[in-house]
């Protein structure tokens, strides 16, 4: 049987600058995600789908969840409030990962696990350990490069792979 209702929300059609509504939030997420309740991941969700969505028409959008007066929004960033959000992300993603790379080493009691879990253990703690230090020495290299006046070579954004290779 197909589903003959209206889609509640043109995604396709979205500005920059522009806010999708809570009405619009739950009546989209309603359509796409029929299997899911409204919840706390209500946004996120709605959020990810139409990022994924633009995404794949090559038209991308950041979209950041607010709240205005009592009322939860999705607002699409321009492309000048686009980068200090983006960076704001990416800096509380890499805090994220040493906090919880610091309690990998903390908070752990080794004496309730058996040789095969600590051995797991020690191999997770190795790993992260390696990614935070790695983070560490490329942030402390790039203060140390822009103070000195120079500026970072743009080769490390291809050599960071951060751009899908089909682009």
């Amino acid at each position: 049987m197909s589903n003959t209702s209206i889609h509640p929300l043109d995604w396709r059609s979205l500005k920059k600058g522009s806010s999708i509504s809570q009405e619009q939030v739950i009546e989209f997420h309603k359509y796409h995600f029929p299997d899911y309740d409204l919840d706390d991941f209500t946004y996120m969700r709605v959020k990810e789908e139409i990022q994924k969505l633009r995404a794949e028409i090559n038209e991308p959008l950041v979209i950041k969840q607010e709240k205005v007066e009592d009322k939860k929004t999705l607002r699409i960033l321009t492309d000048k409030e686009a980068p200090a959000y983006l960076d704001s992300q990416a800096t509380s993603g890499i805090r994220k990962q040493r906090k919880n790379a610091r309690r990998l080493l903390t908070d752990i009691d080794v004496d309730n696990l058996n040789e095969s879990e600590r051995r797991k253990l020690e191999t997770k703690q190795i790993h992260h350990a390696f990614i935070a230090a790695s983070a560490d020495g490329a942030r402390k290299q790039s203060l140390q490069t822009t103070r000195k006046g120079q500026s970072l070579p743009k080769s490390v954004i291809k050599a960071a792979k951060l751009i899908p290779p089909d682009s």
